[in-house]
């Protein structure tokens, strides 16, 4: 097993950016570079008969914006002492990390939690608990 990367997920979020500052660390102390990921989905509303999807206006700002927020992660962790790549896409982030992780070389993939319990969480999913499943390298879990 490699750690020449460590590769971790963002939404922006606060627990996210624990995540991502506790990779920093982990990335400079092992000599690896991070690798900060951003996947988004695209919202799909289920009717009875048929989904509707965004259309391409839609989802080009969409990708806009993911894109411009990434670029602010990627400006915060500037100067750190660590090489530090971005890496966005389009897809579901319970599949997406995993794949992403091998295709990177990470040695490790690090997600960040909001700790729901309960209904909130059967009703939310945990996409930390998916990557966990899903994910053929080693994964951490931070929560903030």
């Amino acid at each position: 097993m490699s750690f020449d990367a460590v590769l971790v997920g963002t939404d922006f979020s606060a627990q996210a950016r624990a995540a991502v500052d506790w990779s920093m660390d982990l990335a400079r102390a092992l000599g690896a570079r991070l690798v900060v990921a951003h996947v988004f989905d695209l919202p799909i509303v289920g009717l009875l008969d048929a989904s509707l999807i965004v259309d391409a206006t839609t989802a080009a700002r969409l990708s806009d914006e993911a894109q411009r927020a990434l670029d602010v992660e990627m400006a915060r962790l500037r100067d750190r002492g660590v090489r530090v790549e971005g890496i966005l896409r389009q897809g579901d982030a319970r599949d997406s990390l995993p794949a992403l992780a091998m295709e990177a070389g990470a040695g490790i993939l690090v997600v960040g939690s909001h700790g729901r319990r309960g209904l909130a969480r059967a009703l939310l999913g945990s996409v930390a608990e998916s990557v966990v499943r899903a994910s053929t390298v080693p994964v951490v879990v931070v929560r903030s």
